[in-house]
C-alpha cells in the first residue's frame, strides 16, 4: 500500500533531531530550500533501506548543498544534499560538458542534479579505491551522497583554511602526494582545490568537494590542475613556505593526460 505523503514527512521530521535555525532567517530559508518535497522522499528512503537513524546537526551550510551528520547506531556519517531549487546549473554543466563518463544526460533539471550527486560519488569511490585521503562513500541517490563523516562527536573536522599547522612542509606534502595520487592513480584533477575544500582530520588532509573533479582526457584537465597547484602554493607560501608550481607537480606523470 502506497504510504501517504503527509506520514512521511511527519516520519522525517521526527529524526531531524538538531535545534531547527528558527531565528536566522537566512539559514532558515538554506533549511528549507534543501528539505522540498522531492528530497524528502529521497531521505525516506536512505531512512527505509537502513542508512541512517537520525539527522544529527548540519555540518554546512552552502550555495550548492547542505552537509549534515547524521547516525546509524552508534556510527556517525555525512549526508549531503544538493539543493534542488537553486543549484547554479551554468555553473556546473561546464564540469559536465567534455567529460565522456556522462555524455548522455537528461538536460532537465532533475536529470543534471542526479547526475551531479552521482558524479560527485564516483569521483569520491575512484579516489578512494586510488588510496587518495577523501571521505569513503556510502551511496547515492537522486540529489544526495552518504560518506564518511570527518570529525570527532561534538565537532566536525576543520578545513585547512581553519588549521593551525605545527609544520606546513609536511603538510604541503602529504597533500602534494594525495594529488599525485589523485592525478596518477584516479586519473582525475580536482579542478576546484583550496584551503577550503581541504579537511584536517587525525594528523591527515582529505580531500573534499569533488563533484566538479574532471578525468584527464578532458580538454582543460592540465589547466585545472594547474590552477590547484597554484592555489595550494599560494597559500602555503603565505604560511612561511617559498615553493613553487613545480614542486607541487614534479611527480605528476604527464603522459596520462589527453
Amino acid at each position: 500500500m502506497k504510504e501517504d505523503i503527509g506520514d512521511i514527512f511527519e516520519y522525517v521530521n521526527k529524526r531531524i533531531k538538531y535545534e531547527r535555525m528558527e531565528n536566522d532567517y537566512e539559514k532558515r530559508k538554506a533549511e528549507e530550500d534543501v528539505f522540498d518535497r522531492k528530497t524528502i522522499m529521497v531521505i525516506y528512503d536512505l531512512f527505509s533501506h537502513g542508512y541512517m537513524d537520525i539527522i544529527d546537526f548540519p555540518i554546512k551550510i552552502g550555495k550548492e548543498a547542505n552537509i549534515f551528520r547524521v547516525k546509524k547506531g552508534r556510527r556517525y556519517y555525512a549526508l549531503k544534499i544538493y539543493r534542488t531549487s537553486t543549484l547554479n546549473f551554468n555553473s556546473i554543466i561546464k564540469y559536465i560538458d567534455g567529460d565522456y563518463r556522462f555524455e548522455h544526460i537528461k538536460r532537465t533539471k532533475s536529470g543534471i542534479i542526479s547526475v551531479w550527486a552521482q558524479k560527485e560519488f564516483r569521483n569520491l569511490s575512484d579516489c578512494y579505491r586510488a588510496g587518495v585521503n577523501v571521505p569513503k562513500p556510502i551511496t547515492f541517490k537522486e540529489n544526495t551522497i552518504l560518506m564518511q563523516y570527518l570529525g570527532t562527536k561534538n565537532y566536525s573536522a576543520p578545513i585547512l583554511k581553519d588549521t593551525i599547522m605545527e609544520d606546513p612542509m609536511e603538510l604541503f606534502q602529504d597533500i602534494k602526494l594525495n594529488i599525485t595520487k589523485m592525478v596518477n592513480d584516479a586519473n582525475l584533477v580536482h579542478g576546484d582545490l583550496s584551503e577550503y575544500n581541504i579537511v584536517y582530520f587525525k594528523e591527515r588532509p582529505f580531500i573534499i568537494d569533488v563533484s566538479q573533479a574532471l578525468p584527464l582526457k578532458h580538454p582543460n584537465a592540465k589547466e585545472l590542475l594547474e590552477r590547484d597547484a597554484r592555489n595550494m602554493v599560494r597559500f602555503f607560501n603565505r604560511h612561511g613556505l617559498k615553493i613553487k608550481e613545480k614542486d607541487m607537480l614534479d611527480e605528476i606523470d604527464w603522459r596520462l593526460f589527453g
